[in-house]
């Protein structure tokens, strides 16, 4: 019986996904399969894959015909696994060796449909890890439900990286069968928090495992860091449909915390909008984003400001030089 069936969607990955595929084989106490989803590379990504492939029948290669981006590639894996368990993986991250065993573990003790851990957030630049929930913030397993997730998706200023959109569940291959849940393929950003929303209003009973287990690289050009307008209004417009339907429910306080995170999109929104704009040289493209709504004035300013000290590290290691020339 194959207990998990690892999806990892690829894309010019050839600078990582040998490592990335080396730790789901080195998972200890798990029969797997291990599903690498080409979304057309124009490197040496799916023959990496294939040589490996080759060498150990737990892995296998699905080689997509064009591009269809990361939720496509994620529901072609899906549909081809065969594991009771789904576990993402990312082509730049990567397994520690009993973290199959253990979430596993964990969701059936607790009859759960969702499993996650803590993450290691690895900087690219400097190799440095920090677990994104610190130690002692959760003593032990707890359950997330839908209000919690989103009020977990809300940045601070202290933590812009305590996120629970970035967590990565083994989901029941079952429960997403029996509730017909897949990848929006709409969305290129934001697609796992989209995929999460999901099962959590179709009732999954989701848990949390304190111990970090899954190695999340931060890179400066991942789609997580250069989201476009485009994809950050996909998100608002999801998002506003959940607030309708909290409304119409009477569920104020669940309303309230989506305003909050709706607040959030927009400030990255518009000011995405605003700064795109003013480098295009569009200043009046760049003054409707700026001036869209009441709010977006202070929006923008707010994350102008949460953005200044990126911009300043930047620009004094020469980042700014070919705009400026």
């Amino acid at each position: 019986m194959i207990q998990a069936s690892v999806i990892i969607p690829a894309f010019n990955a050839e600078q990582y996904i040998e490592a990335t595929i080396a730790s789901a084989t080195q998972q200890t106490h798990c029969a797997l399969e291990i599903i690498v989803v080409d979304d057309r590379s124009t490197d040496a990504t799916a023959a990496i894959v294939a040589r490996i492939a080759r060498d150990d029948p737990r892995v296998s290669l699905l080689a997509l015909p064009r591009n269809g981006g990361p939720s496509v590639a994620r529901n072609t894996g899906i549909l081809a696994a065969r594991g009771t368990w789904i576990a993402l993986l990312d082509a730049d991250d990567s397994f520690l060796p009993d973290r199959l065993a253990t979430l596993i573990a964990l969701g059936v003790e607790q009859d759960a449909d969702m499993v996650a851990d803590n993450l290691w957030l690895v900087d690219q630049a400097t190799g440095a890890q920090m677990p994104m929930l610190p130690e002692g913030a959760l003593p032990a397993p707890v359950r997330i439900d839908l209000p919690e997730f989103i009020a977990r998706n809300i940045s601070t200023p202290d933590a812009p990286r305590r996120n629970y959109g970035f967590l990565k569940p083994l989901i029941r291959r079952d429960f997403l069968m029996r509730n017909a849940i897949r990848y929006d393929e709409t969305v290129r950003f934001a697609e796992d928090f989209a995929l999460y929303v999901e099962c959590l209003r179709a009732g999954a009973g989701w848990w949390l495992h304190p111990t970090p287990l899954y190695r999340y690289l931060v890179r400066a050009d991942s789609l997580t860091q250069v989201q476009t307008t485009g994809d950050l209004d996909v998100l608002r417009r999801r998002q506003r449909l959940l607030l309708a339907e909290a409304c119409a429910a009477g569920d104020t306080a669940f309303a309230a915390l989506l305003r909050r995170h709706l607040r959030t999109i927009d400030r990255c929104y518009y000011y995405r909008g605003f700064t795109d704009e003013l480098k295009a040289r569009a200043p009046r493209a760049a003054l409707g984003y700026l001036f869209a709504s009441a709010d977006s004035p202070l929006l923008v300013a707010q994350e102008g400001a949460r953005q200044l000290p990126l911009i300043l590290r930047k620009a004094l290691r020469g980042g700014y030089r070919g705009a400026a020339a």
